[in-house]
């Protein structure tokens, strides 16, 4: 046993999940704690019976994991010899073979995990068949923290160590020449072996394709039809499928009708839902809004909204589209993020107006029955001149219902000027 997996054994003595291998940062990373929270809820992995590391329903497991190699156990921030294991974060991140290698990659951009999809189809170092290529998705918010971190923190905690990630870095933060998206991909790593059984859906890039992928973004066709080489420009390719995000709608409707707009969107809009039918029924709603973020010519939310409040849905699954239950982490780097984060936002708010409708309802309908009866038992009538002029519970009822009146009144008053607020901006 080399010295640097004993010396990174004893440094990792404590109790260790065997379901997870979660990133502890001490002495001068530890301040990296505070990006623990910024995860989103859930996160895309595509991988092939090819991968270096391995992915089944059970299971994620990083490439030293697969095969067992002591020092997978051993959290990246305890290892010792820092220099090597900077070359080892390297390595992964420019997608290079190598003698070790512990992390595992996910992405917030569904966009970018699909364009994947057809980069390992002509691969020729992969080049696997549709039927073996599988899209895995895990929500986050069942693992425990710190299992996954964003790539760029995990440079910025190494950079020191390799000079190589400076540059990697700058690679993140570049736009590329001639347009408006960036080299950034929403990576984020776990290490290790982790458990995701019932925590994850994986459904094969074959079974996404037959259910409409190309009526959502029709560029797809053509990348399905890539010539095999060692390295097709994936990285490119999802920079140019952003320019949908980032063109004005004059500009849209330069490039189409509004009539044939509508018809692209009606035909997205259905193939997304049709592909999140793949899915169990928790995790459609999350699904079919992050396919419809890649859509282009998206003119308004109602169709979404209209389909949304159908009863394949229930309250609970709008509820959990909540900026608090389903957190998403949208950089302005990541325009396909922000689109599917603007879509969760919508439904959400029109769960939320559609029970305040409800309860409204509920409680127009007392309220009525309260000023039918008041009318119908002639409670106006004036006391008798001899009836006693001193305080009686009769007095005491009236004094209840009048403070009653004015709650609601008030209460009436606060909701009616939150609404209006919201409608002014």
């Amino acid at each position: 046993m080399s010295l640097d997996i004993l010396q990174n054994q004893l440094q990792n003595l404590s109790v260790v999940d065997p379901e997870c291998l979660p990133f502890r940062p001490t002495g001068n990373f530890e301040r990296r704690h505070e990006t623990f929270d910024a995860v989103p809820r859930y996160l895309f992995r595509v991988f092939t019976p090819k991968s270096q590391g391995k992915t089944d329903e059970s299971w994620t497991k990083s490439m030293d994991a697969r095969y067992e190699v002591a020092d997978s156990r051993v959290d990246i921030f305890a290892r010792a010899n820092k220099q090597r294991t900077a070359e080892m974060l390297y390595r992964h991140l420019r997608w290079w073979k190598g003698p070790d290698d512990n992390l595992v990659s996910w992405t917030s951009s569904l966009l970018f995990a699909l364009v994947y999809i057809f980069y390992l189809h002509a691969n020729t170092r992969d080049g696997s068949t549709f039927g073996n290529i599988h899209l895995c998705v895990v929500d986050t918010s069942s693992f425990p923290e710190a299992v996954f971190l964003r790539d760029v923190d995990l440079i910025r905690a190494y950079r020191s160590f390799d000079s190589r990630l400076w540059n990697f870095e700058g690679l993140r933060c570049k736009r590329r020449s001639g347009f408006s998206g960036y080299y950034y991909f929403g990576e984020y790593l776990s290490q290790g072996a982790l458990k995701i059984e019932g925590k994850c859906q994986i459904v094969p890039a074959r079974d996404i394709i037959l259910r409409g992928l190309y009526d959502v973004r029709p560029e797809f066709a053509k990348f399905e039809n890539w010539e095999p080489q060692q390295s097709p420009l994936w990285a490119n390719a999802v920079i140019e499928l952003r320019e949908s995000f980032y063109l004005t709608k004059t500009k849209q409707q330069r490039t189409s009708t509004e009539g044939e707009q509508r018809k692209i969107c009606k035909k997205a809009l259905n193939a997304a839902f049709g592909i999140s039918r793949l899915f169990e029924s928790h995790w459609r709603l999350p699904i079919a809004a992050s396919f419809i973020a890649l859509a282009p010519h998206r003119t308004d939310n109602e169709e979404i909204l209209l389909k949304v409040r159908s009863r394949e849905f229930t309250d609970n699954n709008r509820e959990n589209c909540s900026p608090l239950r389903t957190k998403t982490v949208a950089y302005n780097t990541l325009p396909e993020v922000q689109a599917y984060n603007v879509i969760m936002q919508s439904i959400y708010k029109d769960y939320c107006l559609g029970k305040l409708k409800e309860f409204l309802g509920e409680a127009e309908s007392p309220l009525r029955r309260t000023i039918m009866f008041k009318l119908n038992e002639n409670l106006d009538e004036e006391d008798p001149p001899w009836a006693e002029q001193v305080p009686t519970l009769i007095d005491v009822s009236y004094n209840a219902i009048l403070s009653k009146l004015r709650t609601i009144s008030f209460l009436s008053d606060s909701l009616h000027q939150a609404l209006e607020h919201r409608k002014e901006r």
